[in-house]
């Protein structure tokens, strides 16, 4: 009796024993978020075989003294900057102009009258951030902004030269990127490697003009369209209000032929003090802003 218990006992445990190395052959699985899922926001990585899937989408082609660099535009996803932007190439609004700024490993940015970062085409465009879009990798084409125009962008544009992984992610969801450069990636990095002095080129990097090889059967248009003034008083509506300036007080003196006093004359008109706009630059990492 006591031999057919010590075997009982043996086979119990080797039974447990193989149970608990059966139950060891598998990790423990952790549980994800539960579906449907949807990160916010999700950025867009195009592939060569993206472009092939949106052949239509609409072409823009720049002529430059270093070179030609053909740009596909992401109509799908930002629609009204791309409309702006087609309905200015078709203007004739970028011919002449230059890449004014140049900043190695960041961006080559251009598109402005003035040639110092300051200027645009007199009215600014609502930003574009649909669910879906494009992040600011290497080669990716977006809107700038300003100091002045801190919200909406006008004309000027940079493309993204940052090579790393991450490219220029701090500016993600920041700028509206509406396009990339599919041709010519070498007159950009030629571009890029114009020797420069406070980021502006030594020579002039001209933009000879600006065309559209193809685009879908429908007008270009943009909507929602905020003149430069208006967003100006907008910013200032939004900054802290600047105490009151000293009123001059009129003088009276005594008329020589008349009893009268009269108030001495001054000018009704309040002007404010001219500045520079501050230049449309995007941001570096470093600075801690994301503005163009």
């Amino acid at each position: 009796m006591a031999v057919n218990r010590t075997t009982n006992v043996s086979c119990a445990l080797a039974c447990l024993a193989l149970v608990l190395l059966a139950g060891c052959g598998e990790p423990e699985r952790k549980k994800g978020p539960a579906l449907p899922y949807t990160p916010d926001p999700v950025v867009k990585e195009w592939t060569e075989a993206d472009f092939k899937l949106k052949a239509d989408l609409p072409k823009a082609l720049l002529k430059t003294n270093h070179g030609e660099i053909e740009i596909t535009l992401f109509e799908d996803e930002s629609p009204n900057t791309v409309a702006n932007f087609v309905s200015l190439v078709e203007k004739k609004f970028y011919d002449g102009l230059t890449f004014h700024r140049i900043e190695p490993n960041f961006c080559i940015q251009g598109g402005d009258p003035k040639g110092d970062g300051s200027g645009g085409p007199g009215y600014r465009v609502p930003p574009e951030f649909p669910d879906m879009y494009h992040k600011n990798e290497f080669l990716t084409v977006a809107m700038a902004k300003s100091q002045q125009f801190y919200e909406m962008s006008g004309s000027q544009f940079y493309i993204n030269i940052n090579k790393e992984p991450k490219g220029n992610a701090h500016l993600d969801h920041v700028h509206t990127v509406f396009g990339k450069v599919t041709k010519g990636q070498d007159v950009v990095e030629k571009i890029a490697a114009e020797k420069t002095a406070n980021a502006k080129p030594a020579s002039p990097v001209v933009i000879v003009s600006a065309t559209m090889v193809s685009k879908r059967d429908h007008a270009y248009a943009p909507t929602g369209l905020v003149p430069d003034e208006e967003e100006k008083k907008q910013n200032e509506a939004k900054s802290a209000e600047k105490p009151a300036e000293a009123k001059t007080e009129a003088k009276t003196e005594p008329a020589k032929t008349e009893a009268k006093t009269e108030p001495a004359k001054t000018e009704a008109k309040t002007e404010p003090a001219k500045t520079e706009p501050a230049k449309t630059e995007p941001a570096k990492p470093a600075e801690g802003e994301t503005k163009k």
